[in-house]
């Protein structure tokens, strides 16, 4: 009779142990994006995301992402002695959801700077004197919002649409 009792306790026992593993194995881990982004917007730009997953067991599902974009200066040809460029930034910031463990749904704002520098022709009479430079910018609000999905253990995919720039995001990263 005992050993009949000790072996159910034992099955009864190791049980809940197996399924408190199982359960913890289901649960989304803390996890750290890096991605290297292209957005074929206006000009073409190059950027950086940061998305980390939440540190907080009652909100494991759940994370945020910021990330910052730019084109190159663009030389405009304009009458010398002017000088002129343009260069367009974006920058995009919001919220996470782990679908899966490996997929998640990400949204939130941007806002994408298209500016317009120059000089207007006007240089200092001093030695090493440099023209003085004019900044016109032109700010647009948008919102972002997209899929990444981890391949194996580390390499991130990511794809998404942002309305600022009214053009695809496409990300390639490594998530620890």
């Amino acid at each position: 009779m005992f050993k009949n009792l000790f072996s159910c306790f034992l099955v009864l026992f190791s049980s809940n142990l197996l399924a408190a593993d199982l359960e913890d194995e289901l649960k989304p881990k803390p996890r750290t994006s890096i991605t290297l982004d292209y957005i074929a917007a206006e000009n073409d730009l190059y950027g950086i995301t940061l998305a980390p997953s939440h540190y907080d067991n009652n909100y494991a599902n759940w994370g945020y992402y910021i990330g910052y974009a730019q084109s190159k200066k663009e030389d405009i040809e304009i009458e010398a002695p002017a000088e002129a460029y343009t260069q367009e930034i974006l920058w995009r910031f919001g919220l996470s959801y782990s679908l899966t463990a490996n997929l998640s749904l990400y949204g939130g704002a941007s806002t994408y700077t298209n500016e317009y520098a120059y000089t207007n022709s006007i240089s200092p009479r001093i030695v090493d004197g440099k023209p003085r430079w004019e900044t016109d910018k032109d700010t647009t609000w948008g919102a972002d919002i997209g899929l990444r999905y981890i391949l194996g253990k580390h390499f991130t995919l990511g794809a998404g649409y942002n309305s600022a720039t009214d053009s695809a995001v496409l990300s390639l990263g490594y998530t620890m």
